[in-house]
């Protein structure tokens, strides 16, 4: 940060918040159901409660924005999920105070899980945030690195933006701590407690990325986010075992068997067949993806066919099941378990 920014940081933080607003009404267009009534739903309730600030994949379908979700609490902002591309535009629609947050949790290193994360982090330090930020991420393997090393390309002396390399300085008010999280053996670890919170990994496979799904379990509630998997580890049914929410990604649809992504992504039934087991109460498919019109595989993707999606994960999967939208909020009841 330049020294003029330095001397200016309300100036500057209220002019990027200005332009993200800005900009955030016409990325969002494309989603009819991305309403400012919904953005502010999580903001003005006082119960837990996930919000979706991204529920698209690469390409960012019909104006969605990437991977993300929002554990409130409180009516506070405090755990991020996954900062796909798109996701701290909608971030500053919901009214969220960022310096708020108190983790963001990494579910995989693809660019639509990811991507937003210098930004937002460059809007912390824009904000003068002065306490720490806990990062947790899987562990690598050698196609990808941990997630300490990732960190470390982007934000050390020789990374790609070395002017914010104090973050990785645990003496400096505002760091980043690091927590990186086994794939290896597959079964669920204990990552942190925040805020009564606790939250658990579980290593869920998807080709050659180490991937991690996190179930977030307060008073009350159990939200577990499956990340982008191919289905095939029955172990993940314990590790959901009796969520009130279930996100499941939902790139493909049911005919897409022969599609390349078929391999590391589960197709719709599959996912059912996922929630069935772990006798879940309700599934949210996100992840929706759809190709350009003229594109060959166009008819492969989930957003194609919608209904044609929500009724092959209904074959296999009894209870309530529904397609995400951005800045959806979903709260929970400490009786009826969830409510809309």
């Amino acid at each position: 940060m330049s020294g003029s920014s330095q001397s200016r940081p309300g100036l500057l933080a209220e002019t990027i918040g200005t332009l993200a607003l800005g900009y955030a009404a016409t990325v969002n267009a494309g989603n009819s159901q991305a309403t400012s009534s919904s953005a502010n739903a999580c903001l003005a309730g006082g119960r837990p409660a996930l919000q979706v600030l991204g529920s698209s994949g690469p390409l960012n379908a019909e104006g969605r924005a990437s991977t993300s979700y929002l554990l409130w609490l409180a009516g506070r902002p405090a755990i991020l999920v996954d900062v796909g591309p798109g996701s701290t535009v909608n971030l500053a629609r919901t009214g969220a105070n960022p310096t708020d947050l108190d983790a963001i949790l990494l579910s995989h290193l693809h660019p639509d899980h990811v991507s937003d994360l210098p930004g937002l982090l460059w809007d912390e330090e824009v904000l003068e945030r002065n306490r720490p930020m806990l990062i947790v991420g899987p562990a690598g393997n050698r196609y990808f690195p941990d997630t300490k090393v990732f960190l470390q390309r982007l934000f050390g002396g020789a990374g790609a933006f070395p002017e914010m390399q104090a973050i990785l300085q645990p003496f400096s008010a505002f760091h980043l701590e690091v927590r990186v999280s086994n794939i290896a053996p597959l079964q669920p670890s204990r990552v942190a407690t925040i805020d009564g919170i606790e939250i658990s990994a579980y290593p869920v496979p998807h080709g050659r990325a180490p991937s991690l799904a996190y179930r977030l379990e307060g008073a009350g509630f159990s939200a577990v986010l499956g990340s982008d998997q191919s289905g095939i580890d029955s172990g993940f049914a314990n590790f959901a075992r009796d969520a009130d929410v279930l996100v499941l990604h939902a790139a493909l649809g049911p005919q897409a068997t022969d599609h390349p992504f078929a391999k590391v992504i589960g197709l719709p039934q599959t996912l059912g067949k996922l929630a069935a087991g772990a006798g879940v109460k309700r599934v949210v498919l996100s992840h929706l993806m759809a190709f350009p019109g003229s594109n060959a595989s166009a008819g492969n993707f989930s957003l194609a066919n919608p209904a044609a999606v929500l009724d092959a994960v209904r074959s296999t999967y009894g209870g309530d099941v529904s397609m995400a939208s951005d800045l959806e909020c979903i709260t929970f009841g400490s009786v009826k378990g969830i409510d809309r």
